[in-house]
């Protein structure tokens, strides 16, 4: 196996849920570039089962597209010698389906929330929820019977502060136990016990031999202060031992790798972590957002700490028929620039999860497609929000870079289509630069870093990531066409441009990719630019992308117009702004 020095071509292989992506790392005179990428159906599922198919099939297109060999003799060819092979060949994953968890805990606005936000940080899905608050009446019938039907692969028990209650959590523990015991031996869940310390020792002796239990710090170990990090990662480690490694095909992929296998969401999480030291600034946070087909992964980097969230089923395809029935159609239908009946949006959300591997061919499935990433991204958000370790848990930090990925976003036709949708669905505050991960390079690279971080960093500060732009946006209250914001715009070749922003208005000015200028902001007294609090203004340096300056004065929180014609008008119009 090549030595870390020696390592000039590297090859990850991202196995989402729909589609398989090779991209191929190699050295360039003194700096790393992605050199060539192809793309294959991810093979899970009928008629292959393997998922190891789909990365060979991608390989014999990478192998027309460059002219050399990669995959010989049933496997990667590892060392590269001359045109043959690689020097590292490494795997992320997105495929598996996420771990079924079932929470069991004493009160929903304490313990049982830090579970949430504990189990948030992997691939999981939340199948029911145990709650011993209020009753005089222990329902541990009712408790055994939801694990016994619900067979789920874990149950996260928590509750009661170090030193605190012991008899609820104990009840709950009865029930899981009972449960449990119903269940043949092979379907009994994994307990993870995070609740009062005290309580280990009964927990493991009246569950060790019925279930394998582990332990771990207590999520809430008082009122006031949480601890997630020993729960994520064990949850991770499960995640992986449990739904990564029994995946149909895994074993050959895991011979080939020179690292373990690594979910993409880590992969991701690395990448936004890397870019808020690269950028040093303590004021501002990084954010990284990947809309895929079943998930979608929210990573805030904020003072150092890392805070990932992965909302499992709640990607724009695999997500969207569950969410309507939830939240019901007309949620969708507000983001419509013109009317589309109930059934012909049914349509396009039944078509797309019968052919996940598409793209939009007509206009109408467009809108509704840019309709559902806005809303389950506005729906992420909101959840991911609290797990943000900043001042206000109900207001959006400044975020500077924020960084988008995932083909639901990346694959829209034009740029200004994915900077609107993301406007919408995120509602950031402040000025920031939004770079597009085009070629979802990024949770490539997170893994690259596991095997030569050099590389890694020299491929993301070689211009990797595509600018869309620089994004002001304003936070405060006024009358619409109120003057809220006077720019002065001083490009590098000393061009001077003098603007206003009026609330209520998306206004875009030019400034070309990579074109630097220099902003001379002047805020109206009652609006926020993140410079400092209201009426604040200052000059910033900014660099130009592939939509342009941007600002988004349409205020905070978005609020569209009630009257369904002079809404869709409104929207139309925002579309024409960004030269959708």
């Amino acid at each position: 196996m090549a030595d870390e020095q020696t390592i000039e071509s590297i090859l990850v292989a991202d196995c989402g849920t729909v589609n398989t992506n090779l991209l191929l790392l190699e050295r360039v005179a003194d700096s790393y570039r992605f050199v060539a990428q192809a793309e294959a159906l991810t093979t899970v599922g009928p008629p292959w089962n393997d998922v190891s198919e789909g990365v060979v099939q991608a390989l014999r297109d990478l192998e027309r597209i460059t002219g050399r060999k990669f995959h010989s003799g049933g496997r990667v060819v590892i060392p590269r010698e001359g045109l043959m092979g690689v020097d590292a060949f490494v795997v992320i994953m997105s495929a598996p389906e996420p771990l079924r968890v079932l929470l069991a805990g004493l009160v929903p606005e304490m313990s049982l929330e830090s579970a949430h936000r504990a189990a948030a940080a992997v691939y999981a899905s939340i199948e029911a929820v145990l709650c011993r608050e209020g009753g005089l009446r222990s329902p541990e019938e009712t408790w055994a019977r939801a694990v016994r039907d619900l067979a789920p692969d874990v149950v996260l028990l928590v509750g009661g502060v170090d030193g605190g209650a012991s008899r609820p959590v104990m009840e709950l523990a009865d029930a899981i136990a009972l449960g449990s015991s119903m269940l043949d031996a092979e379907r009994r869940p994994r307990l993870v016990y995070a609740g009062n310390a005290k309580l280990r020792p009964m927990v493991t002796k009246l569950l060790g031999e019925i279930v394998t239990v582990d332990v771990v710090d207590n999520v809430r170990p008082t009122v006031d202060m949480e601890k997630l990090a020993p729960t994520q990662q064990l949850l991770e480690q499960i995640y992986v031992e449990r739904q990564l490694y029994k995946l149909p095909g895994v074993d050959t992929l895991s011979a080939w790798s020179r690292l373990p296998l690594l979910p993409t969401a880590t992969a991701f999480g690395r990448v936004v972590e890397y870019l808020w030291h690269r950028e040093g600034r303590q004021d501002r946070g990084v954010l990284g957002i990947d809309v895929g087909a079943a998930s979608i992964t929210i990573a805030a980097c904020l003072q150092g700490d890392l805070a990932l969230s992965v909302h499992s089923q709640k990607g724009s395809v695999y997500g969207a028929l569950n969410w309507v029935e939830e939240h019901g159609i007309e949620a969708l239908q507000q983001w419509l620039p013109e009317e589309i009946d109930a059934d012909q949006i049914l349509a396009v959300l039944y078509n797309r999860t019968l052919k996940p591997w598409t793209v939009p061919q007509q206009l109408l499935e467009l809108w509704v497609e840019q309709a559902v990433v806005r809303e389950m991204l506005r729906g992420a958000v909101r959840t991911a929000l609290p797990t943000w370790n900043h001042n206000n848990a109900d207001a959006m930090p400044n975020f500077d870079p924020i960084l988008i990925s995932g083909g639901s976003l990346v694959h829209m036709p034009r740029p200004g289509q994915v900077l609107l949708t993301l406007l919408d669905g995120l509602e950031p505050t402040g000025i920031s630069t939004v770079m597009l991960d085009a070629n979802r390079v990024a949770p490539a690279l997170g893994a690259v870093a596991g095997i030569k971080p050099l590389a890694a960093a020299s491929a993301l500060d070689a211009g990797t990531l595509a600018s869309l732009g620089t994004v002001i946006s304003p936070v405060g209250k006024a009358r619409p066409g109120e003057t809220i914001l006077q720019m002065r715009i001083v490009y590098e070749d000393s061009s001077v441009l003098n603007v206003e922003a009026r609330y209520g208005e998306l206004e875009i000015w030019p400034l070309l990719p990579g074109q630097r200028a220099t902003l001379e902001l002047k805020p109206n007294r009652r609006f926020d630019i993140g410079l400092g609090g209201p009426g604040r203004g200052g000059k910033v340096q900014v660099v130009g992308g592939l939509v342009g300056l941007v600002v988004d004065a349409r205020g905070r929180p978005l609020v569209l117009p009630e009257n369904p014609e002079a809404r869709r008008h409104r929207l139309q119009r925002w579309v024409w702004d960004v030269g959708g």
